[in-house]
């Protein structure tokens, strides 16, 4: 073979594999999903979360998480400023709470002696186990309309449980259990708003 026939056949070879990257590369890159050429939606910025709940903060753990979870995955790009967006992604905290799912006797009570010297009688439950609940809706919206493709790109909502401990160490009745009881209402919130974003950002770019 000379040398140029065998120059052209690695030009031919070349053309050939960049075509291929071209063609799947962004798919390899993000999965199944064809957002950016199918929507022109590659960059996106993301609004305040809307917090409907009577918990303070969550809102808080709800976006830093999304902010990892995509930041993470680097299937899209996240912007500073809505100027420089293809779309907005917005979300709203339908609700966010706990409540008791199981409870013991006050007579299981620590320290000791609370019973006698605290309650008339031992019959008296208190919870030991709580459920908590994280309810939230997202959605996607283009910022500039764009010709035979709708604003609206894609919504879902999304709800979440994880079961915590109840306090039952007390030093003083009723002074430090509420305080530990929203301490580990927080750390089931951050580990809902996690596991949350991941099935976010999935769905979001699964509708596409």
């Amino acid at each position: 073979m000379s040398y140029s026939i065998f120059k052209n056949f690695l030009q031919i070879f070349y053309i050939l594999g960049v075509i291929s990257v071209l063609g799947c590369g962004y798919t390899l890159q993000t999965s199944q999903s064809d957002l950016y050429w199918k929507e022109g939606v590659h960059k996106i910025y993301i609004l305040p979360i809307v917090n409907n709940s009577y918990k303070p903060g969550v809102e808080i753990f709800i976006f830093n998480s999304m902010i990892r979870t995509l930041v993470s995955h680097q299937r899209v790009v996240l912007v500073h400023s809505k100027q420089d967006a293809d779309a907005l992604l917005s979300g709203f905290v339908d609700s966010a709470a706990y409540a008791s799912v199981a409870s013991l006797s006050v007579s299981s009570l620590n320290p000791s002696g609370v019973v006698t010297s605290s309650f008339p009688t031992s019959n008296f439950g208190v919870a030991s186990v709580y459920n908590a609940v994280l309810s939230c809706t997202f959605s996607l919206d283009r910022v500039q309309p764009r010709p035979g493709h709708p604003s609206h790109l894609w919504s879902a909502v999304f709800s979440r449980s994880k079961q915590f401990p109840g306090s039952n160490q007390l030093d003083v009745l009723g002074t430090t259990s509420p305080l530990i009881n929203e301490s580990e209402f927080d750390r089931a919130l951050q580990d809902l708003s996690r596991s949350m974003m991941d099935d976010v950002h999935e769905s979001m770019l699964a509708m596409f």
